[in-house]
């Protein structure tokens, strides 16, 4: 089994996650896609939304889309974890699958920073989705052989413009998931000041 790893802080979840979702899977690129919010990033700064708000918006968003696992496994852990050590975790839990990173190509300039980036392309390959200003048409030849061809995708929305709009008082209904904006609207999350 292929599964695929896709991280991030989900802040908020938002269609474009689920699109890419959907694209991972719908081009065979995975068998089963692990959605995996983190506590915290050791890049960002923190969340607007707390662990648990942000764990139960993907579990809204993705528990419908069939080939999707939600994995509480970084919010469970209480602290900010290093995608090596979850990864580490899911080769440990899962010997006999193969394992890929889904990332976005805007992260791809910062991929060699990451904690251990050898290991992780040990454990995993990278499946490298295109972004608007971001091209992967020229892959660095460090990632010589552990980088999966995906089709182009793109998709507008970003999770900074779904809190802007949240912020503002602008519906961002069509930009999230059915039953996300209802979550944020009952919780009071997002809101300005």
């Amino acid at each position: 089994m292929i599964r695929a790893v896709l991280g991030g802080t989900f802040d908020p979840v938002h269609a474009g996650h689920v699109a890419m979702a959907r694209h991972v899977l719908g081009h065979g690129l995975a068998d089963l896609v692990h959605v995996i919010p983190n506590w915290q990033s050791p890049w960002r700064e923190p969340p607007k939304a707390g662990p648990t708000d942000r764990l139960a918006m993907c579990l809204i968003a993705f528990v419908p889309v069939p080939g999707t696992l939600v994995d509480p496994r970084e919010i469970d852990a209480g602290r900010p974890a290093w995608t090596v050590d979850t990864l580490t975790a899911l080769a440990d839990a899962y010997p006999a699958d193969r394992l890929r990173l889904v990332v976005g190509a805007d992260h791809l300039p910062a991929f060699e920073r990451w904690r251990e980036p050898g290991r992780i392309l040990e454990l995993a390959e990278l499946v490298v989705l295109d972004r608007p200003g971001a091209g992967v048409s020229a892959p660095p030849s460090w990632l010589a052989g552990r980088l999966v061809s995906a089709p182009p995708f793109e998709h507008p929305v970003s999770a900074s413009a779904v809190r802007a709009m949240l912020a503002g008082a602008v519906d961002p209904e069509a930009a999230l998931p059915a039953g996300v904006a209802d979550y944020i609207a009952a919780h009071g999350l997002y809101r300005a000041g």
